[in-house]
This record gives structure tokens, sequence and C-alpha cells, in this order.
């Protein structure tokens, strides 16, 4: 006699769905904090090694990108179902966030100044390509999905609020502050910045990474 499945009764589908919340907010916090504070640690020697631009730079571009790739990896784990292709989002992540570094160093790098009205518009726009650039990269991997396009504002508006942990610190630090103090600092707003985003970002990507629809039905999709 074949076996049939039971229909699952409406809790174990919230719970299911509350699961799946819990599953990406975990993984993408952890995640993406260890990644700021790799990233950070390098900042932090970059800065007591006084290395000069252009490897300066590179470094923190390439900082940048060890980040990204952690963020890919650990989204990839938060994922329940649906999956993406794992080196295509890994790596559309990871030249995300380069790319989102590469453009957060300019302003220094150029000496851009907030009297000057023709900054201001470069630093408005360069911000606006910054939050856009890691979640543009991984729509890309998965913009035949119905719906991928809303990753894109959601985690825009996510970094936005997130990023701002990162600068907190500034009012407290400052040269004299020590190496170690400034890892610490900077992996603590890291870790409230990451969990910032994936909480804002948990309920999109259930919608988007696991059967569960809006309408708290399952899509075979």
């Amino acid at each position: 006699m074949p076996l049939t499945a039971l229909p699952e009764t409406p809790a174990h589908a919230q719970s299911s769905k509350r699961a799946a919340l819990w599953r990406w907010i975990a993984a993408v916090t952890v995640g993406e904090a260890a990644g700021f504070a790799i990233a950070a640690t390098f900042a932090v020697i970059v800065v007591s090694l006084a290395l000069p631009d252009p490897w300066r730079y590179l470094v923190f571009v390439c900082a940048g990108a060890a980040e990204g790739a952690t963020l890919g990896a650990a989204q990839l784990a938060g994922m329940s179902e649906r999956r993406p292709h794992a080196p295509a989002w890994i790596g559309a992540t990871t030249l995300g966030a380069a790319i989102a570094w590469s453009i957060g160093m300019l302003p220094s790098t150029l000496m851009l100044s907030l009297t000057s009205p023709l900054d201001i518009v470069v630093l408005v726009v360069g911000a606006f390509a910054l939050l856009a650039s890691i979640p543009v990269a991984q729509w890309l991997v998965i913009r035949h999905r119905a719906h991928a396009i809303r990753w894109i504002p959601v985690n825009m508006g996510a970094w936005a609020v997130g990023v701002l942990w990162t600068l907190a610190p500034s009012p407290i630090v400052d040269e004299s502050t020590s190496s170690a103090v400034l890892i610490v600092v900077y992996v603590t707003a890291g870790l409230l910045m990451a969990a910032t985003v994936a909480s804002l970002t948990a309920s999109t990507a259930r919608r988007l990474f696991s059967s569960w629809n809006r309408g708290g039905d399952r899509d075979e999709s």
C-alpha cells in the first residue's frame, strides 16, 4: 500500500516559516560579522603601517572582496531551499563587495569635500552605487525568478540602515586609539551591522529562497 504525505497543518507551516527566517538571520549575521571583522583587521593594519596609495586602496578592495565571499557563503547556508548556483552567487557577492569598497574608498582617496557642490553630487551618486553594488550583482544570478527585482531595494535599504553602525565609532576613536581597541570597536560595529542587515532582509530571502510564498502556500517552482 503506497504511503501518502499527510497535509501540513497551519501551525507546522508557521513553524517552518519562522525556522527559515531565523536560519537566515543567524547565518547571515555570523557570516557578515566574520567578513567585516576580516576587512576591519586589514584596515587597522593598513592604517598602522601608513601604507600609501595605490597599495592602501588595493588592500581595502581585496579586503572587501574577502568580506563579500564570506557573506555570499553565509547567505547560501542561510537559505533553506531553492539555493542559487553556489559559485555564481559567491562570485557575484565577492564582486559586488569589491565594487562597494572601491567606491567607499574614493572620497578619502580623492579628498572630496562637502563644501563643493560637485563633490556633494559625486558623493550622493557614489553612495547610491555603493548600496546597489551587492544586491544588483546578486540579482543578476536570480533574475529569472519571480519577484527577484525586490531583492535590490530591500537590500539597499537594509545596508543603508546597517552601515550606520560602522559610522558610530568615529566620535570615540582617533589616531591615538590602540590597534587592539580599534579592532574590538569596529568588530562590534560590524556585528551590529550584520544583525541589522540579516534581520531586514530575512522576510524577502524567505520568499525568494524557500518554498514558501507570501500566502503561506508551497511554491514548487
